[in-house]
């Protein structure tokens, strides 16, 4: 085995992990109400700008807008319709909120169509039943996000009504709405997404096997790549007919049902800029891409592995997941690994840098630890498979370089990932 690449003493690694664990105790509100954090809309109001979102970046006065986690854009009524204005949102699962929050910073060049009568009633009976009203507010002119506590309550399903404006006859603004809560609960069990799903483009085909993903759609041959599942978030590179068209990164989150993987998607690496994706299932047999039978050595897999690390030198790998505050492997990530064992095993030249990466939750110095402990658990795997260690080195580089916002799940959870470099 590999001597570790630094030590530290026991009393150092002890006030680190104190501190995360201090850190990490505390009760960590955040958005539960935002596309990013896995929010969708089931039901909006006539909308201006009411066209389905397609382009890597949601457009302005759409229903998108009014949850898509920046006030920048914001959501208008179509033009002369008519109040209440009602939205229904369902929650990725169930959340215990403390706060609502409106930005109602519309547009001044026209008097009167801000926002005024709001009301907001929760159920976690289902998206049409059991709703309690738990605010009614009269929402400031022009104003920015202003924040509404209530006395905390559980929900799963959100309906939020604009009752009235501050007199513009032909439309209404609001810039966004926050809902700010936790998780009801801390641990939840992953889904199989093994199976067909409908999408903005095209059929679906998934097949998963522990936290590894396969899969593909039919919009210009597109094929889902070095994808994997951490609790119910499905990272993902994207590419398009065989690399002709530019690749990006997906980040979904699926719902409790298993039914719909809903999130966002970007061009490049970056997923500072995004449009939204979303999956509905269709059945639990894929039918495109991969046989479905189990095989022995999938090398459809492992030979879309060595083409990006060999064009790119880099390969970013999602699937491989630990044991929370450990570097120790859940053994759902083992098929992840054993595909990345198969393609060292069988291209003996190829050397490879093995970097872990965090999110920035807990202290950066904790972090740092953190990421290198588990690149190594990540080395130590292959070697124990056969792979010689001299063939691999082990960094951490803790959340120094981030991929996404870390102010959101999904942007936390794309951050939190292993990625190859080829040794030159």
């Amino acid at each position: 085995m590999k001597t570790k690449l630094w030590l530290l003493t026991a009393f150092s690694f002890l006030v680190v992990f104190s501190n995360a664990q201090e850190q990490s105790s505390e009760s960590e509100l955040f958005n539960v109400l935002s596309i990013p954090n896995g929010a969708y809309i089931l039901k909006a109001p006539p909308t201006f700008n009411g066209g389905a979102q397609s382009a890597n970046k949601i457009s302005p006065w759409s229903k998108e807008a009014i949850i898509d986690g920046s006030t920048q854009k914001g959501w208008s009524s179509s033009e002369e319709s008519d109040f209440p204005y009602e939205f229904i949102f369902e929650l990725s699962e169930e959340c215990i909120i403390d706060k609502f929050g409106f930005n109602n910073e519309c547009e001044k060049k026209y008097p009167g169509i801000c926002a005024k009568k709001i009301k907001v009633e929760v159920s976690t009976v289902s998206p049409t039943d059991g709703y309690k009203e738990v605010l009614n507010e009269k929402l400031e002119e022009y104003a920015p996000t202003t924040y509404y506590p209530i006395k905390p309550t559980t929900a799963r399903w959100l309906k939020v009504s604009i009752l009235s404006n501050y007199g513009y006859e032909k439309f209404t603004e609001l810039m966004e709405i926050e809902a700010w809560g936790t998780y009801v609960k801390t641990d939840i069990k992953s889904i199989d997404l093994t199976g067909d799903w409908t999408s903005t483009w095209g059929t679906v085909s998934i097949r998963q096997k522990g936290s590894s993903i396969k899969g593909c759609y039919t919009y210009r041959n597109g094929r889902i790549q070095n994808a994997g599942m951490e609790r119910r978030i499905l990272n993902f590179t994207w590419i398009e007919d065989e690399g002709k068209n530019p690749l990006g990164k997906a980040v979904l989150m699926v719902n409790e049902e298993g039914t719909r993987l809903n999130g966002i998607w970007c061009y490049g690496d970056k997923l500072d800029e995004y449009g939204t994706w979303v999956f509905k299932r269709k059945t639990d047999t894929p039918t495109q891409c991969y046989q479905v039978e189990e095989i022995a050595k999938d090398t459809v897999k492992q030979n879309q592995l060595k083409e990006e690390i060999e064009s790119k030198g880099k390969l970013t790998v999602y699937g491989i997941n630990f044991e929370t505050n450990s570097a120790t492997i859940k053994p759902e990530s083992f098929p992840t690994l054993d595909e990345i064992y198969d393609m060292l095993k069988d291209n003996l030249e190829m050397q490879l840098i093995i970097n872990g990466h965090t999110d920035n939750k807990g202290s950066a110095e904790y972090n740092k630890l953190l990421s290198t402990t588990r690149a190594e658990s990540v080395e130590n795997y292959l070697v124990n498979r056969g792979i010689t260690s001299d063939r691999l080195e082990a960094y951490g580089m803790g959340e120094e370089m981030p991929i996404a916002d870390n102010e959101t799940q999904l942007g936390r959870a794309a951050n939190r990932r292993v990625e190859l470099l080829l040794k030159k």
